[in-house]
């Protein structure tokens, strides 16, 4: 396997492994029992954690776009909202290192990681754009909804609900609300 590993593969396998262990707990040396090398061939490919965790970061963004971008295909308003929350949020289910990941906000010289981040964020503006938002509101309405479904998963990630009613059905209240805030946002 290691004569075709590069560092597409690599950063692929990682990402699984991650997936599987915990982002905090992926460790060249595990990643190199992964791939059935050893851990300091890992560094063929990527420089250091910090490198490998950037990729994972970079392709996570790119992969939920595309899956977001599906989800949303041909809806608008609410129903492209919600599409957009239920696909992130069953993304971030099947990939919760991955989900982890794309937390990590790039640096501003970092360009395939902004190009990543753009991609993503296109997704939402594209979502929202029945809404008819502009400039900053659009900017403030993508923070939101972020910002709000990022609270909503990590605690579900975190198994932090506890009360006896279904979280699926304070989802779709959460979406529900979103929708008629966007509906009348003006500053």
């Amino acid at each position: 396997m290691n004569q075709r590993l590069n560092r597409t593969a690599v950063v692929k396998r990682a990402a699984e492994l991650a997936d599987e262990i915990g982002f905090e707990q992926l460790t060249f040396t595990r990643l190199g029992r992964a791939l059935g090398i050893a851990p300091p061939g890992v560094y063929r490919h990527v420089s250091d954690l910090d490198d490998l965790r950037r990729a994972i970061s970079h392709n996570s963004a790119r992969n939920v776009a595309v899956v977001l971008s599906s989800a949303c295909a041909g809806l608008s308003g609410h129903q492209a909202l919600s599409a957009l929350a239920q696909a992130l949020r069953d993304w971030a289910a099947m990939h919760p290192a991955q989900y982890a990941a794309l937390q990590i906000a790039p640096d501003p010289n970092d360009t395939e990681g902004q190009e990543a981040a753009h991609e993503l964020i296109s997704v939402f503006a594209s979502t929202l754009r029945s809404y008819q938002l502009e400039g900053n509101d659009l900017i403030d309405a993508i923070r939101l909804i972020r910002s709000t479904l990022h609270g909503f998963i990590t605690l579900e990630l975190s198994e932090g609900f506890k009360l006896e009613r279904p979280i699926d059905l304070t989802f779709e209240r959460i979406i529900i609300a979103l929708d008629a805030m966007l509906r009348g946002w003006a500053v």
